[in-house]
């Protein structure tokens, strides 16, 4: 017959040899999942670090995908289309109506960089197309001024006389600029003296 000691004494064995004697209780154990990044490409890394920085909020990269339960007060980004090297999207507050365009560039080897931005407003927010980064001796063509026309001012400013009118649909070409003033990008005009706001400017081929 086995004694009582003896049987303590066995037990006490296999509980070891099982593993029940200590060491790393984690050992073995499935890692846990990083975190999903804020953004999933380059692109939208740069526009992540935008939004953090300059306007203060965290970023939600899809607006269709913010989730009510823990996006609101963020800032999310709707993709709005692709020309060269750059990318355009609007952005504003999780399950609002965007408050600006933002373009961004690659500057080679992946590396980007906000281009350009515009604000949107109750006069801009209509303008049809996407604002890509306007240049000087391009063709572009006036858009969103119907049923009035877009003012060519004395200045780069709201506050400067108005001393002609260009017609929707009208095709122009920039001599200089921008300037900024009053949140507006003032450029000159070829053939004309004075400034126009930048904002009803369209390339033709982002004018829709």
């Amino acid at each position: 017959m086995l004694r009582p000691h003896f049987i303590f004494v066995l037990l006490t064995a296999l509980s070891l040899a099982c593993g029940g004697g200590g060491g790393d209780d984690n050992k073995g154990a499935t890692p846990e999942p990083s975190p999903t990044p804020a953004a999933s490409g380059p692109a939208e890394q740069a526009l992540a670090r935008y939004v953090e920085a300059t306007l203060q909020r965290q970023f939600v990269e899809d607006c269709t995908k913010a989730d009510v339960a823990k996006d609101t007060n963020k800032i999310c980004a709707t993709f709005r289309g692709e020309r060269a090297n750059q990318r355009a999207y609007v952005v504003g507050p999780t399950f609002s109506e965007p408050t600006q365009w933002v373009i961004l560039e690659d500057k080679g080897g992946g590396q980007w960089a906000v281009a350009g931005t515009t604000l949107l407003n109750s006069d801009t927010a209509a303008v049809p197309g996407i604002p890509w980064p306007l240049l000087t001796g391009t063709d572009l063509i006036v858009v969103g001024v119907k049923p009035d026309c877009l003012n060519v001012r004395e200045g780069p400013a709201l506050n400067q006389k108005a001393v002609d009118c260009i017609a929707e649909g009208a095709k122009v070409r920039l001599s200089a600029g921008p300037l900024l003033a009053d949140n507006i990008n003032w450029w000159q005009v070829e053939g004309r003296s004075g400034w126009i706001s930048g904002d009803y400017l369209r390339y033709p081929d982002a004018a829709q």
